[in-house]
């Protein structure tokens, strides 16, 4: 299979609505992709046997270069489209992380945290899924996000995917999804890649996170709730055209070991997402209830169980045909459950609290998503909120140090393009302001 001069490929951010920390011991979550905050990577081929990467927005200003001949390949135990289990695999691990910094010792500059773990992950998956190419040239990889980091709004998982599925293309062990289902072959042919993909994905995160529950990987991979051949992307001087979206989706419940399950009827609610501006760290967070659980377990499992309950009960609720009006009601209530039972796993932080004291004075409902410590908050927003309110609310969160985004569940999922066409060099790709990637 030949590979185009140029792909993209994009993945959304995520929020949780319900579950968090829960869904890490077997317990049900809802998620589902966020409309207009995503990551984007721009592949390209060269001739020269070097992989180089370049994180202009993780404030890395020069580009990582590694041959591809010092990669320990010999290492690797299973081929890049190994439809088996998939465990890490430790002994390639740390075989790479000498050769991470390798990358950019030209510049003399060492990496941060972040800049190693993300290089690290990418080489991961670079030296299994390249591990039976007899030839290859080389490529250069450009990652463009505009998901705050450390957020709790799966950045990682974003990256996660679009490095799975840009390799996974690039390599031939996939091609691009098909535009339009003509038979079941091609719309298993589809599943089959976006599964594939999330599964080296899901290894990713565990590299990143330790032990991920999962879900964030797939609602990047899984999207939307609608299947599409054309979706547009719009920034302040390219329009791109003919992204291929892989697969349905949309918000999701998701049970660790499981099959996510597509929800219908979620994209009708509006929220708010508040990013504190705090940043956590996830792996800290999960760690911490484990050791509360360990101390107390019949404390801290009927807490997870409750948690488990309130996203049964949204299932049931968006199940049932109940009025929107219903539904929204339901919804709140089930929202401030969810905030004092996940508060008394610890996980909570000031800022957070901040949010919450000011959407209560609003007459709203919100909750933090994500590990906690931190990161972001949901605040549900109903159809008939005053605009004025709007506004002042959005004034008091700014005053307080807040970002804010406006927002549904159930935006586009992962998605792929030929960007020979597109971007003539990858200078157009980079110039590009941060703050103008936005989905239409």
């Amino acid at each position: 299979m030949s590979f185009p001069d140029r792909y993209v490929v994009s993945a959304p951010g995520k929020a949780i609505l319900f579950g968090e920390h829960a869904v890490v011991y077997g317990k049900t979550a809802i998620a589902g992709s966020l409309e207009d905050l995503r990551t984007y990577m721009l592949f390209e081929k060269r001739l020269d046997g070097y992989l180089e990467l370049n994180f202009p927005d993780l404030d890395l200003q020069y580009a990582l270069l590694w041959p591809e001949s010092a990669l320990p390949h010999h290492l690797v135990e299973i081929d890049g489209k190994e439809q088996k289990d998939m465990v890490l695999n430790e002994k390639l691990l740390q075989a790479l992380k000498p050769i991470v910094n390798e990358g950019g010792e030209k510049n003399n500059i060492p990496l941060n945290g972040l800049q190693q773990v993300a290089s690290l992950a990418f080489l991961y998956l670079y030296t299994n899924i390249s591990s039976k190419q007899t030839s290859w040239c080389g490529m250069t990889v450009h990652i463009r996000s505009n998901l705050p980091v450390g957020a709790g709004l799966g950045s990682s998982a974003s990256y996660s995917v679009c490095s799975a599925a840009g390799l996974l293309l690039a390599l031939g062990h996939i091609s691009l999804p098909h535009t339009v289902e003509t038979s079941n072959n091609d719309l298993n042919s589809n599943v089959a890649s976006a599964e594939l993909i999330n599964r080296w994905a899901f290894q990713v995160e565990k590299i990143i996170h330790g032990n991920p529950s999962g879900i964030d990987n797939s609602v990047a991979t899984f999207g939307n709730n609608d299947y599409l051949f054309l979706s547009k992307l719009c920034t302040s001087d390219k329009l791109f055209m003919g992204f291929y979206v892989f697969i349905k989706g949309g918000a999701v419940s998701y049970k660790r070991g499981s099959q996510h399950i597509n929800l219908a009827g979620f994209h009708s609610f509006r929220f708010l997402l508040i990013n504190t501006n705090k940043p956590r760290d996830a792996k800290t967070q999960i760690e911490n209830v484990r050791i509360k659980r360990d101390k107390y377990p019949d404390i801290v499992n009927p807490i997870l169980d409750a948690i488990d309950a309130i996203s049964m009960s949204l299932i049931k609720l968006l199940e049932s045909g109940a009025s929107q009006q219903k539904m929204l009601k339901e919804l709140e209530d089930l929202i401030d459950l969810n905030h004092y039972l996940i508060n008394s796993l610890g996980v909570g932080h000031p800022s957070l609290e901040k949010v919450h004291e000011i959407t209560t004075r609003f007459n709203l409902h919100s909750k933090l998503t994500g590990a906690g410590g931190g990161g972001c908050a949901l605040v549900l927003i109903p159809n008939d909120f005053p605009d004025e309110d709007m506004k002042s609310i959005k004034e008091v969160f700014s005053q307080n140090g807040f970002d804010y985004y406006e927002t549904r569940f159930g935006g586009h999922g992962l998605a792929a393009m030929d960007a020979t066409t597109i971007f003539t060099c990858s200078e157009e790709f980079l110039k590009i302001e941060k703050k103008n990637f936005r989905q239409m």
